[in-house]
């Protein structure tokens, strides 16, 4: 059990169950509070839409170690599972059952909210890219770090987009008042939010991606993979790496900005904290790294402040409502 619980990453699928509860319960509830509206999608629907994202999620994760196998032998032969702790006739056989299910629950959510064609397509694609991901994209030049990126800038979006149709269709008449009135609507603000995370989410992703691909530069080059350190060399990935996350951290220093005119003190010092300064010192970290365990110590602080930036949205029901 303990090794099955590891082939599907638990702690990142928990990571990912509470993203979207948080993206429901801290922003858009309060959002929808402040214009005398109320969540439309039940506990129990919200749950199902969890559910399917996490069980495609475990659904790749088991794929993504079923095909690496040889890879993950010269990387991480320590945190080997496949063939290990788990048979690959279980661990394909899971896959299929998980994400099986995962596509199903997703079908049956999709015509619930009235949204059965896109989505069913988004649950039944997501399937086939981490499938195509595993067995092709990720040894390809900077393919595999986009797929991997959109799809996690996708579980905090899914929860807008399952939401939204319910509330739009019950609350028609007052969002077409307040788009007459205002020029904008309380959906607008949820999607405006719900896309800036959604948007946080690729953009780290992306960069510990890069950083986990300079972590495994040994393994992939000996089978065939194409990713930016192997193609570019190192010192060029960690010059694109550090880009991005230069480019990351002016993105929220202008948020920054608005919020100290606005004088948020307190979330103004929660992102000076918990993400420009880890990030400055990711940055560090990251050009100084010249070993395997460098590069893994800036990934795994990359995932933290991923963490802080799903957090935040405690701190963000507060300010919503004051």
């Amino acid at each position: 059990m303990i090794a099955f619980l590891k082939l599907i990453r638990l702690p990142n699928l928990l990571i990912i169950a509470f993203t979207q509860y948080m993206i429901r319960l801290c922003l858009i509830e309060p959002v929808l509070r402040l214009s005398g509206m109320f969540i439309q999608m039940s506990d129990v629907e919200f749950a199902l839409l969890v559910l399917a994202t996490v069980f495609i999620s475990a659904g790749g994760y088991i794929i993504n170690d079923y095909f690496d196998a040889r890879i993950d032998n010269i990387n991480k032969p320590n945190k080997m599972v496949i063939d290990k702790g788990v048979k690959r006739r279980v661990a394909m056989g899971a896959h299929v059952v998980l994400s099986s299910l995962g596509v199903a629950i997703g079908i049956f959510l999709s015509w619930r909210c009235h949204i059965l064609m896109a989505g069913s397509t988004l649950f039944a694609v997501s399937v086939i890219a981490l499938w195509y991901y595993s067995t092709s994209f990720k040894y390809q030049f900077l393919m595999g770090n986009l797929v991997v990126s959109i799809l996690t800038g996708m579980a905090p979006f899914m929860v807008a987009l399952f939401e939204l149709p319910k509330i739009i269709s019950y609350y028609n008449n007052r969002l077409a008042q307040q788009q007459y009135d205002f020029g904008t609507t309380t959906t607008d603000t949820i999607i405006l939010w719900t896309g800036g995370f959604a948007i946080a989410a690729f953009g780290l992703s992306l960069i510990r991606e890069m950083i986990k691909d300079m972590e495994d530069v040994e393994g992939d080059k000996e089978y065939g993979c194409r990713t930016i350190p192997i193609v570019l060399g190192i010192k060029k990935a960690k010059g694109i790496a550090a880009a991005m996350i230069v480019l990351f951290m002016a993105g929220i220093g202008y948020i920054m900005l608005h919020q100290f005119e606005a004088k948020d003190k307190l979330s103004f010092l929660y992102f000076l904290a918990l993400a420009q300064l880890p990030l400055a010192f990711i940055l560090f970290r990251m050009f100084k790294a010249k070993e395997r365990k460098n590069y893994h110590f800036a990934s795994v602080l990359v995932k933290a402040v991923m963490l802080t930036g799903i957090c935040f949205m405690f701190l963000l029901r507060f300010v919503i409502l004051k």
